[in-house]
């Protein structure tokens, strides 16, 4: 990735192209491998049956894990920015004329990567947290420069950032007409830049709502709106923003139910 201007203006631009064309940046074509960032919602407000779902949906994100790729697994909490990493492992590249010993380990570096990272991430889970506060902006900052391999940022989280710079807990806080504005004040606050995260592919994994439970104080349109608009600033492609990861769609196919 090319250095590049500080992002000032990049969330109203996003914003307004959104707004425009009703649809996302397209991440750039996949290199030869995949780095990929898994963050972990471990915050009081999580109940323990989500959980459970959580670890059924990193069980289908640790199978994609393939040759040439990395993994590393981050909590989301009231210091989501100073907590020690959780996992991490790298599958390396396969030699080009390898032997039947060389594919024997590449082989054992999969299956111990899938494995060892849904360890892991099932007992952040089952462990929980307690945290009050959620911030989840301060994941975008642990994510950094990997080289030519394509990216993937997991978010396993209700996504609703807790903290003084935006606490979406609160009805009234973030609006569709107020997107840009907070982009241009998170970009500012983070010294985040435009195209920083330029080709990733981002997937919000949501918590589910029942049936008669109460929506979040922000809906969910209007928080996938922001999220599309944060990420196209940074120059990624948000994937998905669901419930799970069975049903990818263009831009994420969440519908406000329960409000």
């Amino acid at each position: 990735m090319k250095p590049s201007k500080p992002l000032l203006a990049a969330g109203i631009a996003a914003w307004a192209v959104l707004a425009a064309t009703g649809c996302g940046a397209q991440a750039a074509p996949s290199a030869s491998g995949t780095d990929v960032f898994v963050f972990l919602d471990l915050t009081a407000s999580v109940t323990p049956a989500q959980r459970e779902l959580w670890k059924s949906e990193a069980a289908r994100l640790t199978t994609r894990l393939n040759d040439n790729s990395s993994i590393a697994v981050y909590a989301i909490h009231d210091h989501t920015m100073d907590a020690a990493q959780l996992y991490h492992a790298e599958i390396p590249a396969p030699a080009g004329d390898g032997t039947r010993s060389d594919a024997q380990r590449q082989k054992v570096a999969r299956t111990e990567a899938r494995k060892g990272s849904l360890e892991a991430i099932s007992a952040a889970l089952d462990a929980g947290g307690q945290a009050p506060r959620t911030d989840i902006f301060s994941a975008i900052d642990r994510v950094h420069e990997t080289g030519n391999r394509h990216l993937e940022i997991y978010f396993l989280s209700d996504m609703l950032n807790s903290t003084p710079d935006l606490n979406m807990e609160i009805p009234g806080s973030l609006t569709r007409a107020s997107i840009s504005d907070r982009i241009h004040q998170l970009a500012q606050r983070h010294t985040w830049r435009t195209g920083q995260l330029g080709g990733a592919e981002v997937y919000c994994v949501l918590n589910s709502i029942a049936s008669n439970g109460h929506g979040p104080a922000v809906d969910r349109l209007t928080q996938q709106a922001f999220y599309q608009a944060l990420f196209e600033s940074l120059g990624a492609h948000l994937a998905l923003y669901d419930t799970n990861l069975s049903n990818p769609s263009e831009g994420g196919n969440y519908v406000v139910q329960n409000r």
